[in-house]
């Protein structure tokens, strides 16, 4: 495992204010989340990664990667991961020429397979939570018993611990862990507190 696939807690930080954002990846590194994810949605997400290289605490990455294009800007920015919601094989051979670990997304089992076969760290499975949620995740389990999986949307704080499965390697929470509200309000407090939970979650069952 390189030592910038994601584990754990993987915050997913989006928003309108690039300061805000930064500082919120900021407020949950030292909080105690290992990933922090800035996704291409956010206004200037190479400048804030590229702000965020001196954080200690935590790896930074780049979501929402779509395009070669996004990837290498990122990379150069000094994203330590990809993630993209869609199964893009170009964007494994672009991460690992900088020795970043790339997740690729997918939904079905075919889905699934082929960005495990084209060489994803990880698979995220977008949006989980309306496909069955854990239930999901465990039958694919079955006839893939080595697939590593980041599952991803619908996931509530409460829900965390019936994610922490076996197949599953890191857990990517957005809204949840840092509501856009309390990001855009600067309530880092709340992000604390939301921190807090998902960790100890986590914790419990690994």
């Amino acid at each position: 495992m390189t030592a910038s696939q994601p584990k754990g807690i993987v915050a997913v930080l989006r928003g309108d204010d690039p300061g805000r954002v930064e500082q919120a990846a900021r407020v949950l590194a030292e909080s105690g989340v290992g990933f922090i994810e800035i996704t291409c949605t956010v206004p200037d997400v190479m400048g804030v990664i590229e702000r965020l290289n001196d954080l200690e605490d935590a790896i930074v990455g780049c979501g929402t990667v779509i395009s070669v294009a996004q990837a290498r800007s990122a990379l150069k920015a000094g994203a330590r991961f990809l993630v993209s919601p869609a199964c893009i094989p170009e964007l494994v051979a672009t991460a690992k020429q900088e020795e970043a670990a790339c997740v690729l997304g997918g939904l079905s089992p075919t889905e699934i397979l082929r960005a495990w076969e084209a060489g994803a760290a990880q698979v995220k499975v977008f949006p989980v939570g309306r496909v069955g949620g854990p239930a999901y995740l465990h039958d694919l389990a079955g006839p893939y018993p080595t697939l590593r999986l980041m599952p991803s949307g619908g996931i509530g704080l409460d829900d965390v611990a019936a994610y922490a499965l076996p197949n599953v390697a890191s857990i990517a929470l957005g809204g949840e862990l840092a509501p856009a509200s309390a990001i855009a309000a600067g309530a880092w407090d709340e992000l604390r507190r939301r921190a807090a939970r998902a960790l100890q979650a986590w914790s419990s069952k690994t």
